[in-house]
């Protein structure tokens, strides 16, 4: 009788052992749970905190955009007086001088609060505690940075440093091809030639055309004998152990592509392309127009513009224009981009946000497109274009074999 209560409590034991044993481990799945369920919450939660920032950050960009153009109409209005347009009100500052809110006529203390609709067109409020706590405008800026792509395949860039500077400048760099774009460098071995009729080269190819104007120059130049000097430059990326590839042109190699020079018959010469070394880097494509033994030369009072075109319109690709004086320092362009730096607040997160403003010139005709009219009643257009052996497009290869017919 003993020995059978005896068994009795060794099986009770061991059921107890499993009970623990089960109770533990479905305790650490439960917690794991838990902890699963939190930190997706947690995450969630910053995610969306984040993009709250973010957005109202970029309601201080849309809010700067506003400014400049009130700006630059002010300016068209009263013949370019900036003291008139309230120009120290705008640009330059700091976050403990926010000038924006003033421009605008914020009344906000410290910061601009982001009203959000309640279904009411008559009721606004604040409720997701969102704000842009800073905006920084400059017009003066380092570089000139832009985006080229299917749909805006040319861009303009004035080179405006100033009034009467632009003979300071000695050196244009030029890159093209960010890492935001790519950093998979495809079809480079193409020993100097266009791209082949079926794929484009990654980085892209680049059409650069320098445009030197005197001070007095207007569009109805381009119709004279006395025309603009120009230089257009074929830039083809090449691999970095490309013998043949360069980085940098001098001023004689730049004047002899493509320039004002004319064949017996009016025909623009021959534009051979210039391979240009890439390597991973911020920019993957690198060129500077001047060397340290043949300089860029502009002449004093006079206007300079820089054509930046994607010729295949295929790849987008970021690009950066910086000017340097003659020891290799940088020169800020002035009135050609303005920098918006926005810091926007979701609860106690901060998200920041640069950009660039591109505002109209109003005081200079910088041209979009080239085109010529001729003929005694001016109906027929006229034209040049550099075409490959074959071609290629959106729909697949054209086959044309080199034949226009």
């Amino acid at each position: 009788m003993k020995q059978s209560t005896y068994s009795s409590t060794k099986k009770g034991v061991a059921s107890l052992y499993v009970v623990i044993f089960a109770t533990i481990l479905f305790g650490v799945i439960t917690l794991s749970f838990i902890r699963i369920i939190l930190s997706e919450s947690t995450q969630t939660s910053n995610d969306d905190l984040s993009q709250s920032a973010y957005d109202s950050a970029l309601a201080g960009v849309e809010d700067a955009k506003i400014a400049v153009n009130r700006y630059y109409q002010c300016m068209s209005s009263t013949d370019g007086n900036p003291d008139s347009c309230r120009f120290e009100d705008l640009f330059g500052g700091n976050c403990d001088d926010f000038k924006l809110k003033g421009y605008l006529g914020y009344d906000y203390d410290g910061e601009v609060l982001i009203q959000e609709s309640s279904g009411s067109a008559s009721s606004n409020s604040n409720n997701s505690d969102q704000a842009y706590t800073c905006v920084i405008l400059s017009n003066i800026v380092s570089d000139y940075r832009s985006t080229l792509t299917s749909d805006t395949r040319t861009r303009v860039v004035p080179l405006g440093i100033g009034a009467n500077d632009l003979h300071k400048v000695k050196y244009i760099e030029f890159k093209w091809y960010s890492e935001i774009n790519g950093t998979e460098f495809k079809n480079l071995n193409h020993n100097g030639a266009l791209a082949d009729n079926n794929h484009s080269t990654t980085p892209p190819t680049i059409s650069l055309t320098l445009l030197k104007t005197p001070a007095s120059f207007n569009l109805e130049s381009f119709n004279n004998s006395t025309s603009p000097d120009y230089s257009t430059m074929i830039l083809l990326p090449s691999e970095e152990t490309d013998s043949a590839a360069t980085n940098a042109l001098s001023q004689n190699e730049i004047s002899s592509a493509g320039n004002s020079d004319k064949s017996a018959n009016g025909v623009p010469i021959a534009n051979n392309p210039y391979r240009v070394k890439c390597t991973h880097s911020e920019f993957a494509c690198t060129l500077t127009l001047g060397t340290s033994t043949s300089q860029l030369n502009f002449a004093s009072g006079g206007n300079a513009m820089l054509v930046v075109s994607l010729p295949y319109g295929d790849t987008v690709t970021d690009f950066a224009v910086t000017l340097r004086d003659g020891e290799g320092k940088v020169i800020p362009f002035e009135n050609v981009q303005v920098s918006v730096d926005s810091t926007g607040r979701a609860n106690q997160l901060l998200r920041r946000v640069e950009t660039r403003l591109d505002p109209a010139d109003i005081f200079f005709p910088y041209p979009q497109y080239e085109v010529e009219l001729h003929g005694d009643n001016e109906d027929s257009l006229l034209k040049y274009y550099w075409i490959t052996a074959n071609c290629w497009t959106d729909l697949g290869y054209c086959r044309n074999n080199g034949s226009l017919e």
